[in-house]
């Protein structure tokens, strides 16, 4: 299944490598359809968030000569719409042919997918936040910590009632609610607020920069990591690297997401035997790093949890290597919700249990069974279902990748949770997609793919800067969040189920497919390209 695409760049005038002439005319196709469409849906990204305030860029002062930066062209609500559904749809598209070639024999050139990486990470941290709002709530429940007060305890509003010149510019979302996020995650809000001072605008910049290096840093981790097999590593650039949606999601949004994804996966990477040794036990010291690691991604955003599975499964074998994780998680968790205070755990188990997103599915069954509103006894009934689903993918999902005894287990919390839980966001499939990155290539590649552009398309207009002006787009936008993409999370539920009950994770495969090689160490020589 390894292959080498005629370019797959997310970035304009990519080249394909010499080798790649010898691959058949129609998989040449697929990665130059690949290579067009994943470019193309960069630019329109890119291109909506340089034009400045509309209805889905956010609405910031200027910070000139700092950025962010954008020209104000005030494009219509049908142009930036139609624009970003574009950009969403061509770039899930332009990754299923790239996968698709790859399975083919494809080999695509990982330095003009890394430079391609490069260029679209670069120019997307200096443009505006799309799509959400998320980034000025960072700023600030930054500014809150900044100027002396508790962003668990003190809310938008009293920050915007004080006078205070951040919380005039922030956002009129999420006003009444302290923050949710974790204290690390606090922290970097924090930083950027010292940076940034009383310009939101210089806040999110900073904090672009710092998720644009934890992108970076996913691409170039899974690059080391997969080095020796071309098509893992093709697979893993197309996945994450050069993903549309995932730029979208994560510079695109100015999500904060990414850096609780990459700590957590890399502490799931060292949980892992010494070379050479797989059958072995891992070493406390391995498990102490990796636990710190996962302990500071569930302390950026409590989703990330669910990564703490993984590892804990991994070190089952051991008790001493159990424990040392443990205590690595409690280095960086007791710590740090002791200096945020009680509110802090008070505020996450008050709000976050009881949250229906209105793209949900499960907002599908509240109509036939006489419910208007969320039921009594939903979240015990979607913890029961998350757990029925991850007992059947620990029961049938194909093996992982050798030598990283994590990476199945935390695929399987987190395909569980994210598959099943009532309080969704398009941007934590990120953890999701980066996993994937690294297992095996299976039909769940298109699944999640799939079930993550309408989850994606809903919430274009997230910003809400300017109204939409049009009934039709406005019902299209509506009908997008409150019926295509629940019913498309319904239907991947049932399509995991099906693979499951099939075993048919790979197309003309008869049993589970295995890389033919381990991973490679991160921190060895380079090799090929």
């Amino acid at each position: 299944m390894s292959t080498t695409i005629a370019g797959v760049p997310a970035a304009p005038q990519p080249g394909p490598p010499a080798a790649a002439a010898a691959a058949p005319r129609p998989t040449r196709l697929l990665g130059w359809t690949a290579a067009a469409a994943i470019t193309i849906s960069v630019l329109l990204i890119a291109a909506v968030a340089a034009s400045g305030p509309s209805a889905a860029v956010v609405s910031i002062r200027r910070t000139w000569p700092m950025p962010p930066w954008w020209f104000a062209l005030h494009p219509s609500g049908l142009l930036v719409t139609t624009s970003i559904y574009a950009a969403v749809i061509l770039g899930a598209a332009g990754v299923a042919c790239g996968l698709l070639a790859v399975r083919r024999g494809a080999r695509p050139s990982i330095r003009a997918m890394l430079a391609g990486t490069a260029i679209a990470v670069a120019v997307l941290t200096v443009l505006p936040p799309a799509g959400s709002t998320d980034s000025i709530s960072y700023a600030t429940y930054g500014r809150i910590a900044e100027i002396g007060h508790n962003p668990y305890v003190m809310t938008p509003l009293q920050l915007r009632a004080s006078g205070d010149p951040v919380g005039l510019q922030g956002t009129r979302n999420w006003q009444t609610d302290p923050s949710l996020y974790g204290p690390l995650a606090t922290a970097a809000q924090w930083g950027a607020a010292e940076l940034g001072g009383t310009s939101v605008g210089r806040i999110i910049f900073w904090l672009k920069l710092l998720f644009a290096l934890a992108f970076a840093g996913i691409a170039v981790m899974l690059d080391r990591l997969l080095r020796t097999d071309p098509a893992a590593r093709a697979r893993a650039h197309l996945l994450w690297s050069v993903n549309p949606l995932m730029l979208w999601a994560v510079l695109g949004g100015g999500h904060i997401d990414a850096l609780g994804a990459g700590l957590g996966v890399l502490g799931l990477i060292i949980a892992r035997p010494a070379a050479g040794r797989q059958h072995m036990v891992i070493s406390p010291g391995r498990a102490l790093a990796a636990g710190i690691l996962v302990g500071a991604a569930v302390a950026i955003k409590s989703p990330f949890a669910v990564l703490a599975f993984g590892l804990a499964w991994a070190l089952r074998r051991s008790a001493k290597a159990l424990l040392a994780g443990a205590a690595g998680g409690a280095l960086v968790l007791v710590p740090g919700y002791l200096a945020a205070g009680p509110a802090a755990l008070h505020d996450l188990t008050a709000r976050s249990s009881n949250l229906v997103t209105f793209d949900s599915f499960w907002r599908l069954f509240y109509p036939p069974f006489g419910y208007g509103t969320e039921p009594r006894g939903l979240t015990i009934f979607a913890t029961l279902s998350c757990l029925a689903l991850a007992a059947l993918l620990a029961w049938r999902l194909p093996p992982g990748p050798p030598g990283l005894p994590a990476i199945r287990p935390a695929l399987i919390a987190a395909m569980a949770w994210l598959f099943m839980w009532p309080l969704q966001r398009a941007w934590y499939d990120v953890m999701l997609f980066v996993l994937l990155a690294i297992f095996p290539s299976t039909r769940i590649d298109w699944l999640v793919l799939v079930r993550s552009v309408p989850a994606t398309l809903d919430l274009v207009t997230g910003a809400a800067t300017h109204p939409l002006n049009s009934s039709w787009l406005r019902w299209t936008v509506s009908h997008m969040g409150s019926s295509l993409a629940p019913d498309v999370r319904l239907a991947a539920v049932a399509a995991v189920v099906l693979l499951c009950a099939t075993a048919a994770w790979n197309p003309r495969q008869r049993r589970p497919a295995q890389p033919s090689v381990t991973p490679a160490p991160l921190l060895s020589g380079p090799r090929g390209d």
